[in-house]
C-alpha cells in the first residue's frame, strides 16, 4: 500500500511578504522627487505658466499613448462627455490650487499635506452614501489630520525663508488635497465604465480648458532663452516622468498585483520629497514637524486600511 501523501501542494503557500514592485517603487521616487523639480521651476516660472506647460505637455502625451493602445477614446467622450468635462475641470482646479500652493509653502510640507487625499475621498465618499466609515476609520482620520496641524504648526514656526507664507501655502495645500479627494469620488464610477488610464487622459486634456487661458500668457512671456540646460531637463522630468510615466506606471502596478499591495508605496512619496528638499533645496522641517510626518503617515494607514476605502482612493483598470 502506498504511503499517504500528507504534503501540501506547493501553491496553497502564501510568500511570507508580496515581491518588490520596482514598478511602483520608481513611481513612488518620481512622484516624491517631482514637487522638488517643480519648486525648482517656479523660481523661472509663474506658476500658472508652469502648470499649463506641463498639464499641456502631459496630456498630449498620455492622449497619444492611448490611441497607440487603441483605447476607446470616442466611446467614453460619446457617453460620458459633460461628466468627464466636469470632473477634467475639477482637475484643472486641483492642479492651479496645487502649484500655487507649492509656491508658497515649502516643497516638503506640499508633498506631506498632499498625500491626505486618501482621507478626504474617504470622508467624501462616506458623506455621500458610497462607503460606510468604521470606528477604526474615523480614529485614523482624526489622527491623520492631528498630523497636519502639527505640520502648519511646525512650519509656522520655522525661521527659515518664506515663514510668512508657509501657514497660507499649507491651507491652499489642504485645500488641494481636498479637490484631489472629491476628484478620485467623482471619477470612480467613469473608472469603473470607461478605465482608469482612459478618465485620466480625457480629464487632463480637459483640465485644459481652465488652465491654458489663465496661463498661456504667462508661458509666452517666461524667460525661454535663459533657461539653463538643469532647468530644461528639470521640464523634462516634470511633465514625462512625473505626469506620463507615474500614472501609466502606478495603474500597471495596480492591475498586476492589487491596489492594496500598491497603495504602500504611496506612503514612501512624501519621505522621498522631504529627504529630496533637504539634500536639493535645503529644507529644514522643526522636531514638531518630523513628529507630524510620523503622526499623518500613521492616520492615513489607519485610515484607510478597510478594502471599501482603498477601493475608491486606488480604482482598478
Amino acid at each position: 500500500m502506498a504511503e499517504p501523501n500528507n504534503k501540501v501542494p506547493a501553491a496553497t503557500y502564501e510568500s511570507p511578504a508580496p515581491p518588490l514592485d520596482f514598478g511602483a517603487l520608481s513611481v513612488a521616487i518620481v512622484w516624491g522627487t517631482t514637487a522638488v523639480v517643480q519648486k525648482f521651476l517656479l523660481e523661472v516660472f509663474s506658476p500658472a505658466a508652469l502648470q499649463c506647460i506641463r498639464n499641456s505637455g502631459a496630456s498630449v502625451l498620455l492622449l497619444a499613448i492611448m490611441l497607440l493602445l487603441g483605447r476607446r477614446i470616442r466611446e467614453a467622450l460619446s457617453t460620458s462627455f459633460w461628466a468627464l468635462l466636469g470632473a477634467g475641470l475639477l482637475m484643472g482646479v486641483q492642479l492651479l490650487t496645487f502649484v500655487y500652493a507649492l509656491n508658497l509653502t515649502t516643497a516638503s510640507e506640499a508633498a506631506l499635506i498632499i498625500s491626505t487625499a486618501p482621507v478626504w475621498t474617504a470622508l467624501l465618499a462616506a458623506a455621500l452614501g458610497l462607503e460606510a466609515i468604521y470606528p477604526r476609520n474615523w480614529m485614523g482620520i482624526l489622527v491623520a489630520l492631528g498630523g497636519v496641524a502639527l505640520i502648519v504648526v511646525g512650519g509656522s514656526l520655522s525661521p527659515v525663508a518664506h515663514a510668512p507664507t508657509r501657514v497660507a501655502g499649507d491651507m491652499l495645500m489642504l485645500l488641494s488635497a481636498f479637490l484631489y479627494g472629491s476628484y478620485m469620488v467623482i471619477s470612480k464610477g467613469l473608472m469603473q465604465r470607461h478605465g482608469t488610464l482612459v478618465v485620466i487622459t480625457l480629464c487632463a486634456c480637459l483640465a485644459n480648458v481652465i488652465i491654458v487661458p489663465l496661463g498661456l500668457d504667462q508661458v509666452l512671456a517666461a524667460p525661454w532663452s535663459t533657461l539653463s540646460s538643469l532647468q530644461w531637463l528639470c521640464l523634462v522630468y516634470a511633465i514625462v516622468l512625473g505626469s506620463v510615466y507615474g500614472f501609466v506606471m502606478w495603474y500597471r502596478s495596480i492591475k498586476r498585483t492589487s491596489p492594496a499591495r500598491t497603495a504602500v508605496y504611496q506612503y514612501l512619496v512624501p519621505i522621498v520629497a522631504v529627504v529630496t528638499a533637504a539634500l536639493f533645496l535645503h529644507e529644514r522641517l522643526t522636531l514638531l514637524q518630523f513628529a507630524g510626518i510620523g503622526v499623518t503617515l500613521g492616520g492615513i494607514w489607519v485610515a484607510r486600511y478597510h478594502p471599501a476605502i482603498r477601493s475608491i482612493a486606488y480604482p482598478e483598470e
